[in-house]
Formats: structure tokens, sequence, C-alpha cells
């Protein structure tokens, strides 16, 4: 038998493992001591793939760094159960639209492999419920689309700034203490009871998003497939409804290319069951070989650690589930060092390695969600080695919180700049592609349009800070943010199935830009609508800026030395009126004459075509010609 030789993750060194059957164990490297899977390097896996190359032209793109494998274990879809069918199934008449067939490379291979199996439209449940929440956006800014300058000029780093400035001020007006406080203070999850080489996690708070009349309840609302699906394969998996569930962590546990991954599970109840009734619920053949006592039922093994703790996995797996009530389950680095950072308090939490997902993405993954998820893989890059994402819904606050690790050689520092320059390009890309898009019913026209802006809103409201190994977006918006971030992108994503991103964009008639008076005084004549409802300062005057399509720029340092905020409320409502009149009714109630710092004023640049908003003191200081707004 020939040799294989596996590099350990973390010094380097190669193993020569001469018996092949030994791949999957745990294995220690004899020069410094790591334990991990012993897994068949990269190289030999995507060999498997070369009898059909077409569809996996970018394989080479996400193959791994060659020395650092993931800690998976290689174990065949064959022997481990349950698959992904036990996930998602296309029997529910809403879930037509969001599972197809996987014909092509991967089922050819597949077939050399096995002759007689199946393919099956299936997915990946859980990166459908979490990516299509909020991930989703990336995908129309992936997707590969002739991009146009569709939006008005905007500065999106002074509109951060804003944000910025004043988060601490408006983050604790909605009950949080700073800008990155978390909603939740609870424990960091962990992989107890689930076997070795976890490569996606979903933790989820079932009885807290299905409390009626709590804030999960219209999230669920706008997304009723996913939902419905969910609360299916809770019955079909662990005999309980959600309300039923504290806490769920589903695992993803990949196998060698070319065939379906494992699922590995856990929940927490909310109330004690009796002994009895699990026993009935899950007891099969009892197997007491593994110092716990493990129940087989088919192809699958649970383990029973308390009257509110179930456990599931693949039978071949037992033995690893008992081992990790103790021990640390072993997956892959990236997500070892996420881990500690998380609180299983959130509603949801999703931890995933994006190359692993890339890798396969083809077998996985039905072709009408495989390039939405690859879009998503590839808006982290190759520098993110794992991401850990959450959110938490509360009663007046949506709370996202991202964490990507950065790869070796890769500063977080420089991720981080990246990672605020993609944030700053999103919403102009996303609204490029939403153009290419023509939804029949006016009432998703209407939701899916409103997408740019929603995810114009998250970029505007994320604040990028790194650590020494990784980079972390802290997103606070109001609770409204969450239902209709969820619903407008799984309606664009269901749109994106049908859309043909190949032709070219439709033609718009000449912009409105080209009809604009020339000086900016007549352009505040122009009339609008305004109706704001505790709309940020800033934001109040971006709105007048589109509407003119002017920019409008907010002296920061000017209003803190007035002791003013650039998130001050504004709550009025003006109809067709001159945009000069909305300028004065936002301005009138900082207005003190005895008092320059105290008053804020206008200010005209006619040569650069930009208006700044400033205080009296400041403009008196640099000698600015200040514009009267309240003059009729």
């Amino acid at each position: 038998m020939d040799t294989i030789q596996i590099p350990c993750p973390k010094c380097g060194r190669e193993l020569k493992l001469r018996d092949r059957n030994l791949l999957g164990r745990k294995g220690k490297c004899p020069k410094c001591n790591h334990a991990f899977i012993l897994e068949e390097p990269a190289e030999v896996q995507l060999e498997l793939a070369e009898s059909d190359p077409g569809p996996l032209e970018a394989t080479t793109e996400w193959a791994p760094n060659r020395g650092k494998p993931a800690a998976t274990a290689a174990r065949t879809a064959t022997t481990r159960q349950p698959s992904l069918e036990t996930l998602i199934t296309p029997a529910i008449p809403e879930l037509n639209g969001f599972v197809g067939s996987t014909d092509g490379a991967a089922a050819r291979l597949k077939a050399m492999q096995k002759k007689n199996a199946k393919r099956r439209n299936v997915g990946l449940a859980v990166g459908v419920v979490v990516l299509s929440a909020v991930g989703g956006i990336t995908y129309y800014a992936m997707t590969n689309v002739p991009l146009k300058p569709v939006l008005e000029q905007v500065d999106v780093p002074a509109a951060r700034e804003a944000i910025a400035d004043e988060a601490k001020t408006e983050v604790a007006t909605n009950g949080l203490s700073s800008p990155s406080a978390s909603p939740t203070k609870g424990k960091p999850i962990e992989l107890q009871y689930i076997p070795y080489g976890t490569q996606i996690i979903l933790n989820i708070r079932p009885a807290a998003l299905w409390k009626n009349d709590g804030p999960g309840q219209e999230f669920r609302y706008c997304i009723p497939p996913l939902a419905k699906l969910l609360e299916e394969k809770f019955m079909e998996l662990f005999k309980r409804k959600p309300e039923q569930i504290e806490e769920a962590q589903i695992c993803i546990i990949p196998g060698t290319l070319g065939t379906m991954p494992e699922i590995a599970a856990v929940i927490h109840l909310v109330d004690e069951a009796k002994k009895s009734q699990l026993l009935e619920d899950f007891g099969g053949e009892r197997i007491d070989d593994f110092g716990h006592p493990v129940y087989v039922s088919g192809n699958t093994a649970y383990l029973i650690a308390d009257q509110k703790t179930i456990a599931m996995g693949p039978k071949t797996a037992a033995k690893e589930m008992v081992d990790a009530i103790t021990e640390r389950s072993l997956t892959s680095d990236g997500i070892d060092e996420l881990l500690p950072m998380t609180d299983r308090e959130r509603h949801v939490t999703f931890v995933f390695v994006p190359r692993a997902i890339r890798q396969h993405a083809s077998w996985w993954f039905p072709d009408n969600l495989k390039p939405f998820v690859l879009s998503i893989c590839n808006w982290f890059g190759d520098e993110v080695e794992a991401v850990a994402w959450s959110f938490h819904l509360g009663d007046k606050n949506f709370y996202s919180e991202l964490l990507m690790r950065n790869v070796t050689g890769i500063t977080s520092s420089r991720l981080e700049r990246e990672t605020r320059a993609k944030l700053d390009k999103l919403p102009r890309e996303i609204l490029s592609t939403i153009k290419m898009m023509k939804p029949r019913e006016m009432g998703k026209r209407k939701v899916i349009g409103r997408v740019p802006k929603m995810s114009e809103s998250y970029a505007l409201a994320s604040t990028v800070h790194h650590g020494p190994r990784h980079v972390q977006i802290v997103t606070p918006l109001p609770e409204r943010a969450a239902p209709n971030l969820a619903l407008g992108t799984i309606l664009a994503w269901d749109e994106s199935t049908r859309t043909d991103f190949t032709k070219a964009a439709p033609k718009t008639t000449p912009s409105d830009e080209q009809k604009l008076p020339d000086l900016i005084v007549d352009r505040l004549k122009l009339k609008m609508d305004a109706e704001y409802s505790r709309t940020a300062f800033w934001e109040a005057f971006k709105s007048v800026s589109d509407e003119i399509k002017t920019r409008i720029d907010i002296d920061g340092d000017a209003l803190k030395a007035g002791g003013f905020t650039k998130n001050m409320p504004q709550t009025f409502k003006l109809d067709k009126a001159p945009a000069q009149e909305v300028i004065a009714k936002i301005l009138e109630k900082y207005q003190d004459p005895k008092k320059p710092s105290n008053t804020i004023v206008v200010v005209i640049d006619q040569d650069k075509k930009t208006i700044l908003i400033t205080t009296q003191a400041f403009a008196e200081q640099k000698n600015m010609t200040m514009f009267d707004v309240f003059k009729k």
C-alpha cells in the first residue's frame, strides 16, 4: 500500500501513514505533539474530479493552502448517516423554488463511485436558513454583472464617521452601553457531544424565536418556507416542536470530495422530559461499549446526557460523541479560535469555514443555490480562514456581529481595511444588480427595490474593529431591520434565479442630474416629500442630498463643539415642500443667535457644488459666507 504523507497543521512536519484505514482517526505529530484528524491531503482529494473538469474550473482556486489542511475527518457518506436529505426535502410546496436538481459533474462522479446511488434534490438547510437572512445581500454584489456608478456620489466614510462618532449615544438610547456592547452575556459555544471534524455550526434558540408575540414572530413570518422546514425537521429528528427546544446546535462534518456530509446535533429542552419518554423517542439498541449508554436506531446514534439534553450523530461516530463529553472535539484551527468569542445566548449563530464550503459546493448544493453560496464565500475571500456570524432580535434592536479570522500571512489590520472597502462598495453594487431584475408582482417589486437602501443602512451602521487575529463588524439597527432584511433578501434571491444577468442592463432615461439647475440656490427650490420619524440628523440631510442631487457635508467637529450630534432625531412631515424649507425645518431647533457656537448654519460652495452644515462660530472663524435658509 502506498505511503500517504500528511502535514501537521501546526508545525508542517509530515507524518507518514501506511494504512489508509487510519484516515479519519486522531493522530499526534511526533515533533510538536499536536493532536489532529488524519486527513488525506487536499491535492489527492482534488484528483478525484479529474474525470470531468468542466464544471470544476474554479477548483484550483478553492484549493487549501499547502501544508495546512483542514482538520476534517475523511469519512464516506455511505457509512455515516443521516445525510442532508434528513434536513431538507422538496416535498414542502413552498420550497420548490429553493431547491433543484444537482446534475452535471457531481452527479456523474457520484454515479461512478456508487452506481445505484440516486441523487435527490437536497440543499444545505443550515446555510439556507442563515445565509438567506443577511448573507444573501452579498450575492448581488458578487454576481458577474457589469457594475455602473448608479448611485449619486455619497461620502460613505463621512457617513460612517457620523455613526461612529455618536454610536455611544445612539446605542445607549436603545438600551446598550456601548457600540460594541452585546445584548447577551452567555457562555461561548462548545462542541460537546459532537464528533470530530465539524466545519459548519448552526446554534439557534428555537423557543425564543417561536415565542408568540416575541421578537422572532415577525421574522419567521418573513421566511415562511424556512421556518416551516425547521419546524418539520425538529419534529422529525427530535420529536419536539421548536417551542420545546431551548437551544439547538446542528453541525456539518464534511467527508471526502464527491460525498455528502454527515450531520450531528445537540438539543437542550426547555423542560425536563421523563426518562421513559426519552427512551421511547430515542431508545433503539442500547450499546454500553464506550463508557456511556448510546442508543442506536438505524444509522443514527443517540446520546441522552440528561433529561434535558439529547445528542445525535452517525452510528459510526458513537465513540467520538462519548469522548466529546469531556474532551474537546477537534475541528479546524479557525473555528477553535473563534468559538471562545461566541455567545450561545444569541438567537442565531453561524460558524463556518468558507474554504470547506467552496470545496464541497459542487456536491452539496443544487444548481440554483450554488452561485448564491459561492458568492457569499467569495465575498470573504482567501484572506478569511473562518467566520462566526450571529444576530439577536431585541424588542428595540436588531444586533448583528460578524467575526472573521484572518489567515496566516494577512494582518488583521489589512483585513479590516479591505472589509471597510467592501462595505463601502456594497450598496452601489447591489443596486446595479437589482435594477436588472423584473419582478412581476407589485408587492415583490417594492420590497426588492428597498434592498439596496437596506444594505446601505446596514453598511453605514456597521463599525469595524480588529484584534490580534480577527476582525469584528458590529451592526446595531432598529428592530424593524431584521424582518425587512430577511424578507427583502429572500425575495431578491428568489427573483435572481429567474434573472438573466448576461444581458445588458436595461436602458434608463436621461438622469435627473442633466436637468438640474446649475445654481445650488435654484436646486434648493426643488420640491420634495419629507417624512421623518426619529430619523438621524445626518440621514435626514442625506435624503435631501439625494433629492437635489447635491453633496451635503456635515462638519462633525463644529457640531461637537456646539454640543450637537449627528444622530439628533428628526420627526416631522412636509409634502411637496422646497428642499430649502425642509432644511430650515431641520435646523430651526438648533438656532441661538446669542451663541454662535450653538447655531447651526448652511454654507454653499457653488464651485465645488457642495453644501456644508456647520456652526456659525466655525463659519465666521473660517470667513465662510452663510446662506440664510429661513429667508423666504
